[in-house]
């Protein structure tokens, strides 16, 4: 008989102001009262979250919130058992806690842990007893202080983050200078087993092999009762939609143990666009105690790259990327189950059939919701720009990612791990030749990851397209590059897969009207709103279909970046923070779909149409239709042709042929239709204006309230 206690309510905290209550012997339990040491008192909390959200009332910018990171916090909570739950193999889990944190049980030191989003089990068999046990945990995220050549005036890009973790100040508009999340959250549990049990979650690999069939590799350590007998574990796979049993197999296990099996006759696991995103329900049992039970998917996922070609392949098929950067809070304490489904209901409506994790681990939820509604993942690491280079800060950067790949292996909706992003972005020279790419952390991090995973492509250096063992592009042309520049730049330019582009406008400017002081200082925005807007939706409608007219010449995909904003005042994504759409995600969602029909344009001439089947369907036979009005309202051209379509092709269309010189400059809007044999449409398009195209907003990207974290543009 198992049983399980949930701890994660009635805990109390303080701060250690002066960092002394180690010396102190604070885990003692002892009175916080005394004169003399100026320690804190004991405060109840409501939930475990990060403190920030539980201590202030605006916990996303303002300087007051340094404090949280200043000095350590101290966690108490007291667990009272009876004689009954002091029996047997007493395990110890916090699923999250941010970043460095020390455990004590009854004054006696567990252990300590570095991260924030993998959990970790203490074994406390024989420290807990019968009466009130005593839990203690210090837990602190220190500021960093170091920068790379002293070069205060670039401190955002040159400050070494000696934390391995996204969600911290990112200070250029994304992450506010004086966040940093910090605390336990999630889940603390205490779980006693009379019988065999697992050290901690075992690791499941599943994939699909090149032959077709299903694998399972199950990973874990099994405690026994103190005997010699080795006990029985049993890994269960049946389909439920019909109950069909494809794997009921035994093993004993004693200790750390390994099971692999193949499993035939699987139906392989696709992204929503390409098929069904079939999953099975496994079990695993320990001497018949069920110690997992969760949903898997088969699938095989390779990545071709060439000096030409970077493209996904799955179970066999090409998969064309229409992704969008998924970042949904930097205080992941925040995020849910039903706020994941909100996001990813729209994300899906969109059109997007993957999401890159960007710089952060999510909570599972995500992971699971991914699976089981067949959007892909690439998951990134948590090195961002400018870490220190120190043998020892590599080795711990190693190590916990690949703990993560572990963890997140068993999802079929993982399809690729990304190492770095932007590596070397302040080395010299920068990229693929730069010191991170080439001496550290590059090679060590790449070769762990592919050795730990080897069933799915690894991304070494995300932005490294000239790599071969990167493949991918990010392109900010008319957004980021200073001086700044017009998004039509990109005429004329090719790009095999693009991770990240985008520009940031603020959404619906009433969600920001009651936010005291950031309101005050953002005020002068709202007149200008209309015009970030405009300039965010057609940047993201000229780059998406500058790239889908490349389909398979050479693009296969891009990533936008990104698909909410993280913050009320960060405003890269197609949402508010809010989940409000802003006038770019009805656009995007239009012509983002996986049959798109789309005019083959530069800055100032038309060149034809090109229509894209991304999908698994031959549409036979299918109708264009085009027509161009001028600004008074006039027919200037209109026509139609009849096209095949297959499966996972584009057509150029080439009888449309316009420049804005032959219409006396004066400019046209534009209105596409694809219709099948029945006359159903397929896909449309329009256009306002097809030859003019709105000035970089002044201001952007140069101008930013540190205090605020906000983009001022001209305000």
């Amino acid at each position: 008989m198992n049983k399980q206690l949930d701890i994660s309510s009635d805990w109390s905290v303080l701060q250690d102001v002066n960092d002394v209550g180690e010396r102190l012997k604070l885990y003692e339990d002892r009175d916080c009262t005394q004169v003399g040491p100026q320690i804190s008192e004991w405060e109840p909390l409501p939930a475990l979250e990060h403190l920030q959200c539980l201590l202030d009332e605006q916990p996303y910018w303002g300087r007051r919130l340094r404090y949280f990171n200043q000095a350590p916090w101290w966690y108490r909570r007291l667990i009272d058992l009876d004689n009954s739950e002091t029996d047997g193999k007493i395990l110890l889990r916090f699923s999250n806690v941010d970043y460095f944190c020390k455990v004590w049980m009854n004054g006696q030191l567990l252990g300590s842990h570095e991260g924030y989003s993998e959990p970790f089990v203490f074994d406390v068999s024989n420290v807990v007893h019968s009466g009130t046990n005593i839990l203690m945990v210090k837990v602190w995220s220190p500021w960093d202080r170091q920068i790379r050549n002293d070069d205060v005036e670039n401190r955002t890009y040159m400050v070494e983050r000696r934390l391995v973790k996204g969600t911290y100040e990112h200070d250029d508009g994304l992450i506010a200078r004086d966040v940093n999340p910090v605390g336990i959250y999630g889940k603390v549990t205490l779980s006693i087993h009379e019988s065999a049990c697992l050290a901690e979650d075992p690791r499941l690999s599943v994939w699909m092999d090149d032959q077709g069939r299903g694998r399972i590799i199950v990973r874990g350590k099994a405690l026994g009762r103190g005997n010699d007998h080795p006990s029985v574990l049993r890994t269960l796979v049946r389909d439920p939609i019909d109950g069909r049993v494809l794997l009921d197999a035994d093993k004993q296990v004693q200790g750390p143990f390994e099971f692999k099996a193949v499993v035939d006759g699987v139906t392989p696991w696709f992204t929503w666009d390409l098929g069904e995103p079939k999953l099975y329900d496994m079990t695993l049992s320990l001497d018949g105690e069920q110690v997992e039970s969760r949903k898997i998917g088969f699938r095989n996922v390779k990545l071709d790259r060439d000096e030409s070609t970077t493209r996904f392949v799955l179970n066999g098929k090409p998969l064309y990327v229409r992704g969008t950067s998924y970042f949904p809070d930097v205080y992941i304490s925040r995020m849910h189950r039903m706020r994941y489904l909100r996001d990813l209901q729209a994300i899906k409506m969109a059109g997007f059939n993957l999401i890159r994790v960007h710089v952060h681990v999510e909570k599972p939820e995500l992971y699971d919701l991914c699976d089981r509604m067949g959007i892909a993942v690439i998951q990134d690491s948590e090195y961002n720009w400018n870490q220190p280079r120190t043998s020892e800060w590599a080795e711990t950067f190693v190590r916990l990612f690949v703990s993560t790949v572990k963890t997140l292996d068993r999802h079929a909706s993982v399809f690729s791990w990304i190492c770095l992003n932007e590596p070397g972005v302040v080395d010299v020279p920068k990229g693929t030749q730069g010191t991170a790419m080439q001496v550290s952390p590059g090679p060590a991090i790449y070769r762990q990851v592919t050795r730990t995973d080897p069933t799915r492509p690894v991304i070494k250096g995300s932005y490294c397209a000239d790599d071969l063992t990167s493949g991918d592009s990010h392109n900010y042309t008319g957004s980021l590059d200073t001086p700044p520049t017009s998004y039509t730049l990109i005429d004329g330019t090719k790009e095999k897969f693009n991770t990240e582009f985008g520009f940031d406008a603020p959404g619906y400017f009433g969600n920001l009207r009651n936010l005291g002081t950031l309101t005050e200082r953002i005020a002068a925005l709202e007149p200008l709103t209309g015009t970030l807007q405009r300039y965010q939706t057609e940047l993201l409608k000229y780059y998406i279909e500058h790239y889908r007219c490349q389909r398979a010449a050479p693009n296969w995909g891009y990533v936008q970046f990104m698909f909410i904003d993280l913050c009320p005042q960060s405003f890269y994504g197609l949402l508010d923070w809010w989940g409000q759409p802003k006038p770019a995600y009805e656009v995007v969602a239009r012509i983002n779909q996986p049959i798109g029909v789309f005019l083959n344009r530069c800055s100032k001439k038309i060149s034809g149409l090109v229509v894209a089947n991304d999908s698994p369907k031959d549409l036979g036979q299918v109708s264009v239709t085009w027509r161009f009005v001028n600004s008074q309202g006039y027919e200037v051209l209109k026509g139609n042709a009849s096209i095949s379509l297959a499966p996972f092709s584009s057509v150029q269309i080439q009888e449309v042929s316009l420049a804005s010189q032959q219409n006396d400059g004066d400019d046209l809007s534009a209105y596409l239709t694809l219709c099948d044999g029945e006359k159903r449409v397929l896909a449309s398009n329009s256009y306002d204006s097809v030859f003019s195209h709105p000035e970089h907003p002044s201001g952007h990207p140069v101008r930013l309230s540190h205090e605020f974290g906000v983009r001022l543009y001209s305000a």
